[in-house]
């Protein structure tokens, strides 16, 4: 089998078939995609499959026989490669340079005489989210671009995003009484997608919305509170197995495990546990992390932890959800978590309504009172950098540095005893 297809037409460009190893499925596989090359520049073409890496010869570009159905996935490989060379030889020559986007365009019949609408373009950004199963940024995507297409109607051209619609797009926002942070939220959005458009050869630089835009943020009220004050909650009297005893659970193990967000503790699994420490990768930033189980985060998990389940909160039930429907399940089990633990911060008069953002608010601000300095803190919390010297300084913190803050921020002067039940 020839893996290796060059398109004669007015271009000269290659397919091959590769596995893409810079970001495996949560099963451990990865994607075999067509790689489409044209003068350096490359861009992939799906086949759906997807394998370990022990299950792909890269040298030969075929299944190994260690999988089981070798044969037949070699047979349909090899037919997608016919069919895109049938196609390729299709394509009406022009002076056109195309690019590799363009020539993909082609090949897989979304080329249109009519320009391509920002929504077309950025429902395509979105589904390779959904395809790479980084479900949480589509959701995002997907609120911006709801509200621009809103605003601009379902045939805005992507050339169309102008300054001038971007403006307008803003003010809007603002009357209808938007705040200026989630505002500024649906703009870094909109621009990755315009900026994604631009690299792709569909935008001009010239046509670029955001040259001249600035995104705006404005300062929040601090959802922090003292430790004085997670006292109260740690010590106040609860039903023990009631909605309320639940929410002070989670808020605490999100608290003890440095501010892990919602959707990360949701999706621990037993295998997340390894040598007394709990080592994930952010869902947000793609950054792994590894905590040390404190003895409060330990003796909770024990609540939840159960054979049945391969999830450590086992209680929220996620072992029969589809990956699709993941997202949705845990904000729904997020809102709950939410409703009590505000009905318990209204019971002990707190100064703020008591989220899981408090906890991880909580612990930073309790760490910045110790005195430890913002990139100390800024990495426990997994934020991400945009300056690369400050990115190779924080990566020099070792995991006793992070276990040192982390046991002084959660020392509390009581037992652990009065917080049960």
């Amino acid at each position: 089998m020839d893996q290796v297809l060059a398109i004669k037409s007015m271009f000269m460009a290659t397919l091959k078939l590769s596995m893409d190893v810079r970001r495996p499925y949560k099963d451990g596989r990865y994607p075999i995609i067509i790689r489409l090359t044209e003068n350096q520049k490359s861009t992939s073409i799906s086949t759906k499959i997807r394998l370990s890496l022990q299950e792909w010869d890269n040298s030969k570009a075929r299944v190994t026989k260690i999988h089981p159905d070798s044969k037949n996935l070699n047979i349909k490989l090899k037919n997608r490669l016919l069919e895109l060379e049938k196609k390729a030889l299709g394509i009406p020559s022009s002076n056109e340079e195309l690019s590799p986007s363009s020539i993909r365009e082609a090949l897989l019949n979304q080329r249109k005489s009519t320009p391509l609408t920002f929504l077309e373009y950025a429902n395509q950004q979105i589904q390779s989210l959904k395809d790479q199963e980084r479900f949480g940024n589509a959701s995002v995507y997907q609120t911006a671009v709801n509200r621009l297409v809103k605003y601009t109607g379902s045939r805005a051209t992507l050339t169309s995003i102008d300054y001038k619609v971007i403006s307008g797009f803003e003010t809007q926002l603002l009357k209808e009484g938007v705040s200026r942070n989630t505002i500024a939220s649906y703009m870094r959005e909109i621009r990755a997608i315009l900026n994604s458009a631009i690299k792709n050869g569909l935008l001009e630089r010239a046509s670029y919305a955001f040259s001249n835009f600035r995104i705006k943020t404005e300062k929040t009220v601090s959802r922090a509170i003292t430790k004085d004050d997670l006292e109260k909650i740690r010590c106040y009297s609860l039903a023990e197995g009631s909605k309320l005893w639940h929410s002070r659970n989670i808020f605490f193990l999100i608290f003890n495990l440095i501010g892990i967000s919602f959707i990360d503790l949701a999706l621990l699994t037993n295998d997340s546990i390894q040598n007394g420490r709990i080592v994930y990768r952010r869902r947000k930033t793609g950054k792994i992390y590894s905590i040390k189980i404190n003895p409060e985060a330990d003796r909770i998990l024990n609540l939840y932890r159960s054979v049945e389940s391969k999830y450590l909160i086992s209680s929220f039930n996620l072992d029969a959800v589809l990956k699709p429907d993941e997202l949705e399940i845990i904000h729904q089990k997020l809102k709950v978590c939410n409703k009590y633990l505000k009905d318990l911060g209204k019971l002990l008069s707190l100064p703020i309504p008591l989220t899981t953002y408090v906890a991880r608010y909580s612990w930073a601000n309790i760490a910045k009172a110790s005195g430890y300095s913002k990139d100390l803190i800024a990495e426990a919390l997994g934020h991400e950098y945009g300056n690369a010297i400050t990115g190779i300084y924080l990566d020099s913190y070792g995991d006793e540095v992070i276990d040192g803050v982390n046991e002084k921020v959660t020392d509390f002067k009581r037992g652990l005893e009065l917080i049960v039940g």
